[in-house]
């Protein structure tokens, strides 16, 4: 291997002016790959109409040429040899600073944050001949965190809101601050309590709290009890947080077309076609992304072929406003009203400014079952009363990987100290990289992919909680709540010019949002089945209950889902009074199991769900999943 440290080798980059110049901070070159480590340096008019969108960019300090600078790391993996190039780039816009692709599609272990030793895993994005880059976007990272990137402030003040859920467990007296508080002897700010979201708060006494010394942290005399604390305050100075979305679309348009240097670019047949990849946090960014326009860049071309949002649900990114917070996720997991979960949802808004500019990318949303509990998601494809169905675009597909969780659980299953339930493990690994190769080939050829699938009103698959007709399984309680989304009123501009002046915001009517309908064993309908779903040793759901439990705040367990494993005979099913049937009167030994998972493999793949490559791995899964649930070889596994 041969590694070249600390090199800043800096280039200019003169024909695309929005990307200035690229500093090469570390190369390694080991078997047909190559490694760079670097950053990215951008500027940009902010009278140009593709960057009047960007909240606050007019109020931030420009450089001599009248133009705003900021600046990302990036992590590129390429191949050596054009010949071993696919001609498309695989852009992942990291997740708080880090990857999930390398998990979800290609089953890395390893977590060490620092970029020069991310895991590959089994090399699956570069043995398909993928140039694959990871890109910071997120000012609030920091380098122990991963890729980072900077923006500059404005020199505003303004009304923010840190909210402080409390589960009761242990006695706490304080909590930190996404802002710090402009001045922390502010006597307007507030701290109120409330053990509903949509209750009316109580505002505590002033002389009863304090911010720390710094203005950073809010600490309460006696201590929190629980439920749900706020503090309402004026901070300053905030970033440009939507310069983020500005660094993607550049970045991913100089890899595409260039400039007069070849930073990156030494093999431009090998950036052909771009794919834009997100997961969770970084899914919801690309909704905004696309949402926000800025899919055309500077020069009204497209930045991306193709994008692979995955476990987005139906919300956006809490980025492109004044007192941004990227980090903040929805209801679901605590980040309260926050304005992530906000309208249009659907397609027919989403796309809107693309269609306008005619940069529409080809789309593959992809739901694991969570999002539906958790994310909002049926909002994306119904009506906001939930009575009928909603048609995706189409240059869109959509596909609900039946019975997966949006963060998986390890495998033997395990509750955690904090689950009521065993954690669902069922994997997205195979088919999802089945489908951003059918992605590629929409792209490249116009191959036609796999029509969407996923639960429709019409075919009463998506129903109100009220509605599922879950079995009745003593170890398995349906949840009687989930969590709810708003109509959010944050203030006259904060539609138009990205500033919130209501906090809280004034909440209306709540959206309906509607769940999977399921068959007998409480397994999801609708969607791609995956085998261990379809051929099933147990049930598997995409919500779980955290304990204690905050039922107050309409919390379940965030992105965790549930699995509860069949009983292995009929008389230990009548002994606990579960209505599912046994592993016993389902197959009639493991051959048997392993068999039928290898026929819904093979299904899979004849749809383009799954690779025919991976069909084996799938079975040899499978195999150790019953030797650990039925057969009990692994002492850890559930009995």
């Amino acid at each position: 291997m041969l590694r070249f440290c600390s090199l800043f080798l800096i280039f200019c980059a003169l024909a695309a002016a929005e990307l200035e110049r690229i500093e090469i901070r570390s190369r390694d070159s080991a078997g047909p790959d190559e490694r760079l480590v670097g950053r990215a340096y951008f500027s940009v008019d902010p009278k140009l109409a593709a960057n009047r969108e960007i909240a606050d960019i007019a109020l931030a300090t420009t450089n001599a040429e009248g133009k705003v600078e900021f600046s990302s790391d990036f992590l590129v993996w390429r191949p050596r040899e054009s010949r071993h190039a696919r001609g498309a780039v695989f852009l992942e816009v990291v997740n708080r600073g880090g990857p999930q692709s390398v998990y979800l599609i290609s089953g890395a272990r390893s977590s060490d944050p620092a970029p020069e030793r991310w895991d590959l895993g089994d090399r699956f994005l570069l043995d398909q001949g993928f140039t694959v880059v990871f890109l910071g976007w997120q000012f609030d990272v920091t380098s122990r965190q991963g890729l980072t990137f900077h923006a500059p402030s404005v020199p505003v003040k303004g009304i923010v809101r840190a909210s402080y859920p409390v589960d009761g467990a242990g006695r706490r007296y304080a909590f930190g601050l996404s802002y710090c508080a402009a001045d922390p002897e502010q006597k307007d700010a507030r701290l109120t309590f409330r053990l509903k979201i949509d209750e009316p708060a109580k505002t505590l006494a002033r002389s009863e709290w304090r911010f720390g010394p710094n203005g950073c942290s809010v600490s309460l005399a006696g201590g929190f009890n629980a439920g749900l604390y706020e503090a309402v305050y004026e901070a300053k100075d905030p970033p440009v947080a939507g310069l983020g979305l500005a660094a993607i679309r550049d970045f991913a348009a100089y890899l595409k077309y260039g400039g007069k240097v070849t930073t990156l670019r030494e093999s431009p047949a090998s950036l052909n076609r771009i794919i834009g990849y997100g997961y969770s946090q970084s899914g919801r960014l690309l909704r905004q992304f696309v949402r926000d326009g800025f899919n055309a860049d500077e020069h009204g071309r497209s930045a991306f072929d193709g994008l692979m949002i995955s476990s987005a649900g139906s919300g956006g990114a809490s980025v492109n406003h004044r007192f941004a917070m990227p980090g903040e996720a929805g209801n679901s997991v605590l980040s309260i009203l926050r304005p992530v979960d906000v309208p249009p949802f659907n397609d027919g808004g989403l796309l809107a400014k693309a269609e306008a500019a005619h940069v529409t990318p080809r789309i593959f949303y992809t739901f694991s079952s969570t999002e539906y509990w958790a994310r909002a998601g049926s909002l994306t494809h119904t009506t906001p009363d939930g009575r009928a169905d909603v048609a995706l675009s189409a240059r869109s597909r959509l596909y609900l990987l039946t019975g997966t969780a949006h963060s998986a659980g390890p495998f033997p299953p395990a509750r955690g100290p904090d689950l009521l339930h065993y954690a669902n493990f069922a994997e997205q690994r195979w088919v999802t990289r089945a489908l951003l190769v059918d992605l590629d080939a929409w792209i490249r050829t116009g191959a036609e992919p796999p029509g969407s699938r996923y639960p429709s009103v019409a075919r009463a698959e998506l129903v109100p909680r009220e509605g599922v007709r879950f079995p009745k399984v003593p170890a398995l309680r349906f949840p009687e709540y989930m969590p709810q989304v708003w109509r959010m009123d944050y203030g006259p501009e904060f539609s138009t010019k990205g500033i919130v002046s209501k906090e809280p915001p004034t909440l209306g009517q709540p959206y309906t949002v509607l769940v999977p309908q399921v068959d007998a064993d409480g397994n999801d309908l609708g969607g791609v089945p995956l085998p261990e779903v379809a051929v099933p040793l147990g049930t598997y759901t995409g919500w779980n209950v955290r304990l204690p439990e905050l039922s107050g705040l309409d919390y379940l367990a965030g992105l965790y889902g549930s699995f509860e494993p069949f009983a292995r005979t009929s008389e230990e099913r009548e002994r606990n009074r579960d209505p599912r049937r046994s592993i016993a009167e389902r197959y009639r030994n493991r051959d048997d199991y392993l068999q039928r998972i290898e026929h819904a493999a093979r299904g899979l793949s004849q749809d383009h769900f799954m690779l025919p490559e991976d069909v084996r791995m799938v079975v040899r899964r499978a195999g150790v999943m019953w030797d650990a649930l039925v057969d009990h070889t692994n002492p850890e596994a559930p009995h």
